[in-house]
């Protein structure tokens, strides 16, 4: 925990007794410790103000990005000076933020100009080579800061801005600011789509998702009757369910998608529309549709319903099926598990219906539902095997025996039979994941050769069942009862397949069950992991210990193959196996074969646990993870002697990431820095050491431009 910071004038006195350092490195690396020690005290921000004049370029940056959160409305003066002359590209960005937040309107006139041009006269930049991409910079943070200003007057300057011949690379900021205009804004931003072009015209219509809806509201019917897709969901998003557009919206947009966003906006205040949605040309409105159903529904709706789901789930396209996986169930249980076991079996369908389907079956009390999951554990997908073991891991932990024999089994190695354990790569014919062809596509396939053939056109299938009768029978408007019936999709079925997993399934299947056997504590997968920590492969191994550390380290068999384990080649073996003689009480027996481990994360669990000088002996540890460890016993420590020597240790060790991190956690540690830095027989090198410290949660976010790797060497 991060302890209370000390007071903090008394840090920042010290910290400003080398402001004036004659060393850039030392002024740069105390205007971050004042940036993060001195923000309470009143003299840092006219210290900071002062600095914007230094001499030193990255003293100047240092010094506003210190300021920002300490500036006061009246000295948006100087900062607007500091943009004007000051020619560090970071200064001037700095500036423009600076000004922006203390919306000051004298600093207006300079970002207008700074929108259409580079102000040579008035604005000082770096050399010649690099001030063009500067001022491409410098003149985007300045459109930004307009339209956050909402400088509508600015508006004009920034269509000059849009129109020159670099304008392409300012479509964006451009429109971004006038979307923050109002209602000028809107207007230009409308006008830009209806004559724009390409991507420009894509860009301003992006835009317009920012403007205020209300104002937009003025310009529904517009946004309604508009090309782009995006334009029309704006529209959407502020049509209420007793508008006509709205039903519109729902059966007649052009956009499939659209109709789907329309529906679940809609559903509630309208369940007849969902129901009428069943009949929409559009597969995927149709899923929609069917997942937007609030049960229970009228009997005869139902009946055809699962009549269509079960049809979808033998001949249906990718959409569908994918939908009735999931709702089948919901609808009729009792008929589900024939038709999603056969599924699930079919390496043809997308993975994704079959991992739907396989989540379903996992909810259904039918006792057969258990040995079809058992079998989908030898599936050539991953995924799929993943996703049935986590249903199989349910029902073991709800009791069922049976489902724990096969996790049992399935760690162990012995669930598969010998022809499934290893599969080889298979490059046949398989659905494609998740993809779903375009009509009129042709039908690609990549040989085991890598050469791509090209598959002859087929005739779409026709034996799909179709909900045309509900065109008649449900409560449909008259833009649905229009539509034409819903049948099987006529897009081709794609024949490619992304091979999941390794070949060795039996090997993934162990490891993946012990991870989802964590949790259930039952001796039997105690036993079988146990026999997994001789493995071969390192991940069997690795995944066996993470289990016994997690569930069985009062287990006497674990304690005692703990020791051995420590020999293991492997880093993460060895540091479960550590954990195991922790939880143990052993760890006396063993810490000192642990911090002569030579993996850093096994000698910090190691060091943690040491008591005593002993621990002195890691401070200057090589591994930073090492060196917190082996502070944070002593700074924990009731020995104020121990304590103190490891504070002056980290000091003379002259780590500032070690050091940075103790002065958040520790007030002693922050008066021993507040005294060196005071005392004028320390060394500059150290003096720097500290105080870029102080300032390492300063320097983490991103704002400094040196590191203390570049500049020790210049102290």
């Amino acid at each position: 925990m991060v302890a209370d910071p000390i007071r903090c004038e008394d840090i920042t006195t010290a910290i400003l007794g080398h402001i004036q350092s004659e060393n850039e490195v030392i002024r740069c690396a105390a205007v971050r410790a004042l940036g993060c020690y001195g923000t309470a005290d009143p003299r840092s921000r006219e210290v900071l103000l002062g600095l914007l004049r230094d001499p030193d370029p990255d003293v100047r940056s240092d010094a506003i990005e210190a300021l920002a959160p300490l500036v006061r409305r009246q000295d948006a003066a100087v900062i607007l000076q500091s943009l004007q002359g000051d020619p560090v590209r970071e200064v001037k960005l700095a500036a423009i933020q600076i000004l922006g937040g203390l919306q000051d309107q004298s600093c207006f006139p300079q970002l207008r100009a700074l929108a259409k041009s580079k102000c040579e006269d008035a604005i000082a930049w770096e050399d010649e080579i690099a001030d063009w991409d500067d001022w491409l910079d410098v003149q985007i943070a300045a459109i930004d800061a307009l339209g956050t200003l909402g400088v509508i007057d600015s508006i004009d300057d920034l269509l000059v801005a849009l129109k020159d011949e670099m304008g392409q690379t300012l479509d964006i900021p451009v429109f971004r600011a006038l979307a923050q205009l109002g209602k000028p804004g809107l207007v230009w931003l409308l006008a830009s789509v209806e004559g724009g072009k390409g991507l420009s015209r894509k860009r301003a219509a992006d835009a317009l998702a920012e403007v205020d809806p209300e104002l937009l509201r003025a310009h529904l019917d517009q946004l309604l009757q508009a090309e782009e897709v995006g334009l029309r969901l704006l529209g959407l998003d502020l049509l209420s369910v007793d508008m006509a557009q709205a039903e519109a919206m729902a059966f007649a947009d052009p956009s499939e998608q659209l109709r789907c966003v329309a529906l679940r906006r809609f559903a509630g205040a309208r369940p007849e529309w969902v129901i009428a949605a069943l009949a929409d040309p559009s597969a995927t409105v149709q899923s929609t549709a069917l997942e937007l159903l609030v049960l229970p529904v009228p009997d005869d709706l139902c009946d055809m319903l699962v009549d269509n789901m079960q049809a979808w789930l033998q001949t249906g396209d990718d959409v569908l099926s994918l939908a009735a996986a999931r709702m089948l169930p919901k609808f009729a249980a009792n008929r589900a598990v024939a038709v999603l076991s056969a599924f699930v079996a079919d390496p043809s369908r997308v993975i994704e219906a079959r991992i739907a389907a396989t989540r379903s079956l996992g909810g259904l009390c039918d006792p057969a539902v258990l040995d079809i999951l058992q079998l989908l554990l030898a599936d050539r997908s991953q995924q799929l095997r993943l996703v049935a073991l986590q249903v199989i891991r349910s029902r073991a932990s709800s009791g069922d025996r049976q489902a724990l024999s096969y996790l049992v089994q399935a760690i162990d190695g012995t669930l598969l039979a010998e022809d499934d354990a290893v599969q080889p790569l298979d490059l046949g014919a398989a659905a494609d994941v998740g993809m779903q062809q375009d009509e009129g596509s042709r039908n690609i396939r990549i040989s085991e050769d890598g050469e791509i053939l090209e598959g002859g056109n087929e005739e779409p299938d026709a034996s799909g069942s179709t909900l045309a009768s509900l065109q008649a029978a449900s409560l449909a408007t008259p833009l649905a009862t229009d539509a034409p019936a819903v049948s099987h999709s006529a897009t081709k079925k794609s024949r490619r397949v992304a091979v999941e997993g390794p070949d060795a399934v039996a090997d993934d299947l162990s490891c993946a069950a012990m991870a989802a056997a964590t949790g259930l504590n039952a001796v039997g997968i105690a036993a079988v992991a146990l026999n997994r920590i001789t493995a071969t492969q390192d991940m069997m191994r690795i995944a066996a210990w993470r289990l016994l550390r997690t569930d069985f380290t009062t287990c006497l068999e674990v304690v005692l193959a703990a020791p051995p384990a420590l020999a293991d080649a492997v880093p993460e073996v060895r540091r479960n196996a550590f954990a195991v003689l922790v939880a143990s009480d052993q760890v006396d027996k063993f810490v000192l074969q642990a911090i002569e481990d030579s993996d850093a994360l096994v000698r910090a669990d190691a060091v943690r646990h040491l008591s005593g000088q002993r621990v002195l002996d890691f401070i200057a540890d090589p591994a930073a993870g090492v060196r917190q460890a082996a502070l944070t016993v002593a700074l924990n420590s009731d020995d104020a002697d121990l304590t103190a020597q490891a504070i002056a240790q980290v000091f003379e060790t002259g780590r500032v990431d070690t050091i940075g991190w103790g002065l958040q956690r520790s007030a002693q540690m922050r008066r021993q820095a507040q005294l060196r830095l005071a005392d004028k027989t320390v060394s500059g090198r150290d003096h720097f050491v500290i105080l870029d410290a102080l300032g390492a949660s300063w320097l983490a976010r991103g704002t400094c431009r040196i590191s203390a790797h570049e500049t020790l060497a210049t102290v």
